[in-house]
Parts: structure tokens; C-alpha cells; sequence
């Protein structure tokens, strides 16, 4: 019996685990650029600053590659967020890696040295939640 309850607990365990990622959103870089991004619910760029210039540095995608963009949370953690947005809009915020590493963050954001692509949630879904940069 003792043996049967273990199991069980185990089983119990591992399933809430399974759900508790979404890497569903892919960026594609298709330019002839190395590109970094960022993510908002909105049309305009999150004003902290902190950090945000290190973590591009880390996080850029080489031309040619494909970074996954995963939120924990929940399976379905990204079509949640897109909802929750102003018409249920994605944009994604695309910089050229080396501005980034040339400006301060306040400078890029100011100076708009990016470009925004907005996507609807039924476009994401359309695309297969893969979002090309050219």
C-alpha cells in the first residue's frame, strides 16, 4: 500500500511539471545582421534600464539562426500574454547588435534605434507563433 501511495504521489509530481513552460514564440533571423529583442503586450518599449543593455549583449541571434522564447508558468503562458495585451497584440522590439553594444539603453529606447514588429494573436497563430526578421 505503502508502495501504490509513493507511485501515486510521484505521478502527482511530474504531472504539474510537464505544463509549466511555453517556448511556443520563435524569432528567425533572417537579416544579414547579429539582432537582439524584446517583448511587450504593448507598443511601447519597457523603460527600465537596468541590466537590459547585458542581457542583449548575452541573448543576441546571429543571422541565419532561431532563438526560442520560453515563459514559465504554463503551457499556453504566451497565448495568456498576447490576450492580456491592447488588442491582444505582441511586438516584438528588433536592434541592430552592434548599436547595442555602441549606445547606452536610454539612448536606443530615446533614440528609437529599433525596429517594432506587431503581431495579433491570430496572426501568431497563423505563423505558427514564429515571427520573421529581415
Amino acid at each position: 500500500m505503502n508502495k501504490l501511495f509513493g507511485v501515486m504521489l510521484l505521478l502527482t509530481f511530474t504531472s504539474c511539471v510537464v505544463d509549466y513552460y511555453d517556448g511556443r514564440l520563435k524569432i528567425v533571423n533572417q537579416s544579414d545582421k547579429v539582432i537582439c529583442f524584446d517583448h511587450e503586450v504593448d507598443t511601447i518599449l519597457d523603460v527600465p534600464s537596468i541590466n537590459k543593455k547585458e542581457f542583449f549583449i548575452n541573448e543576441r541571434i546571429e543571422p541565419g539562426d532561431t532563438a526560442n522564447v520560453v515563459l514559465s508558468g504554463s503551457s499556453t503562458k504566451w497565448i495568456m500574454k498576447v490576450s492580456s495585451g491592447k488588442d491582444s497584440t505582441l511586438s516584438i522590439f528588433v536592434f541592430d547588435y552592434n548599436q547595442v553594444l555602441t549606445n547606452d539603453w536610454n539612448t536606443l529606447r530615446m533614440n528609437k534605434k529599433y525596429k517594432r514588429l506587431d503581431y495579433k494573436l491570430d496572426d501568431l497563430n497563423r505563423n505558427n507563433w514564429t515571427v520573421i526578421v529581415e
